[in-house]
């Protein structure tokens, strides 16, 4: 990606996309298109407040985007907003452009991994660090030997995995837990139990996914490696 390009920047309160001024609408939807395909896996089953920045939509552009996010990344997108301002949230816009009522946004917890919210951990969980949270959880660093997180929902490392994770805690075999490099001292989603084989640590970085396969704990890269 080009520094000049359009950068997404996760945190606690949502997605922002950073835009270029000089780029069109056309432009930003195409490459927001773009980079949401590629990186789906870590926004499924999340709940994201999305702002943009840099760059003024009409409506109809707008629009445009929030239906490229809505329909393309797997996640819950409560609202999209230009960045300074009070606009009401776009789910609505998009349910009336459907021919629907829109209903009222409600914040709750369920156990619903594809329903959660997000918890984003912007650093790295240190050993003898425990996190629980009834919905998903992105860490944004690695997560050391000895230390915990359990979810409800699904589990993204984007780091090196090496302490012992928990997805689907609330018992739903469909979450996933996904990582850079995957060297777990144990894995479970809902009530299956894993660890990872004793092979010699391969240099480099290889994203892997865990899920569920006819009863067991799978893992598979997530692209193939060349």
């Amino acid at each position: 990606m080009e520094a000049s390009g359009v950068v997404f920047k996760g945190s606690t309160e949502g997605l922002s996309i950073i835009v270029p001024e000089e780029y069109t609408a056309d432009q930003l939807i195409t490459e927001v298109s773009g980079k949401i395909q590629a990186n789906a896996r870590f926004f499924r089953g999340a709940r994201l407040k999305v702002t943009y920045h840099g760059i003024r939509l009409s409506a109809d552009e707008e629009a445009r985007l929030f239906k490229i996010l809505d329909e393309q990344s797997g996640a819950v997108i409560e609202s999209l907003n230009r960045s300074g301002t009070g606009a009401p949230p776009s789910a609505a816009m998009s349910a009336s452009r459907r021919g629907q009522t829109p209903a009222p946004l409600r914040r709750f917890f369920t156990k619903g991994q594809d329903e959660s919210d997000c918890k984003f951990i912007r650093t790295t969980v240190r050993g003898g660090t425990r996190i629980q949270y009834e919905g998903s959880v992105v860490v944004v660093g690695d997560v050391n030997p000895g230390a915990e997180i359990v979810a409800a929902g699904n589990v993204i490392v984007l780091g090196l995995l090496r302490g012992m994770v928990h997805a689907g805690a609330g018992g739903s075999r469909d979450a996933f837990i996904s990582a850079l490099k995957l060297k777990p001292t144990q894995l479970r989603i809902a009530d299956l139990i894993a660890r990872c084989p004793d092979d010699p640590d391969t240099p480099g970085v290889y994203p892997e996914i865990a899920s569920v396969r006819d009863g067991m704990i799978v893992v598979n890269p997530l692209y193939e490696r060349s």
